[in-house]
């Protein structure tokens, strides 16, 4: 008997309707970051056009499915202008199911010719995640909440589920790659010395501090997991900012973006809530108000600008 409520409630919970206005959101937002990936964050995947086809080493799941082709010039260029073309009408949402696919795709052979190199980023698992499941949810609007959809509230729990484990195998592994040397040795003071800033080289004075930061670090990584159970709306957003916060520290540290990671975060964000818009006709609306809005001298400014009475002068 107590079998049946318990896979009701978990079914409940991984099937948790979500609105459709934030499907319309986390679109714009993945194209928006592919746009700024390519120019901004990572440019240098394009320079690998040049490289010679011996030095490629492909990635595991490459080696598993050969359909992906030695990088050469026309390879990484046609790509590269495939996602570039098919992001822009998955952003503004026309035909974003077939786009959404096409980008996906581009993307993760993108990712294959980026990390067949040696360089291997685990920040953008997520947003891979997300992309491979924006194109199964159904067409969306900016700004809809009345309709919800169980469909995008299992597609945004998976995506919710590759971002905690993100954090909890980050964990796992410097356990496992580094031992309890990890958090006892001088990590973060290497760190430092190597890529530091304004912001944390003050730090390399107080060694125990430095130690303290890898113990919290590891710490609320294996805690993540703790997120996707919280119940309290509030209290779920309010732990969602403090990754935010997290990364946005480490960044002014030593420099390390998670930007792909904090884009497919934002699935947790209810950002149904948002409809350009609205915005738009609000930022009219005040114009308009203040345009209409009648001059008001103050009190002071009319006394002193009204006619003074005549005064007779005095008599000699």
């Amino acid at each position: 008997m107590t079998q049946l409520p318990l896979r009701q409630k978990a079914v409940g919970w991984f099937f948790q309707p979500v609105a459709l206005g934030r499907v319309a959101a986390m679109r714009f937002l993945a194209g928006a970051f592919i746009w700024v990936d390519w120019w901004w964050y990572m440019p240098w995947i394009l320079g690998h056009r040049h490289v010679p086809g011996e030095l490629y080493q492909p990635l595991f799941i490459a080696r598993v499915l050969p359909i992906f082709p030695v990088p050469d010039y026309w390879i990484v260029v046609g790509t590269l202008v495939v996602l570039l073309a098919a992001t822009v009408p998955m952003m503004f949402g026309w035909k974003p199911r077939l786009f959404g696919w096409i980008v996906a795709a581009a993307y993760f052979e993108w990712m294959i010719i980026a990390m067949s190199y040696g360089k291997v980023d685990h920040g953008k698992f997520a947003f891979l995640l997300l992309l491979f499941l924006l194109p199964t949810m159904p067409k969306a609007k900016w700004g809809d909440r009345e309709h919800l959809s169980e469909h995008v509230g299992w597609g945004f729990n998976l995506v919710q589920i590759g971002v905690i484990c993100t954090y909890f195998f980050a964990a796992w592994a410097k356990f496992r790659y580094g031992g309890f040397e990890w958090v006892n040795s001088a990590t973060m003071t290497w760190a430092i010395i190597r890529r530091g800033t304004e912001f944390s080289t003050w730090m390399l004075d107080y060694p125990w501090m430095l130690r303290a930061v890898q113990w919290g670090m590891v710490s609320f990584e294996l805690l993540t997991p703790v997120i996707m159970f919280i119940a309290a709306k509030r209290l779920k957003y309010a732990a969602v900012v403090f990754l935010y916060c997290f990364h946005v520290s480490v960044y002014l540290a030593v420099g390390i973006s998670f930007l792909p990671h904090m884009v497919a975060m934002a699935c947790f964000l209810p950002l149904e809530r948002v409809s350009p818009r609205d915005l738009v006709r609000r930022l009219k609306r005040g114009k308009r108000v203040e345009e209409s809005a009648p001059i008001s001298i103050p009190l002071k400014d009319a006394d002193s600008r009204s006619p003074q009475p005549h005064q007779d002068l005095p008599a000699t």
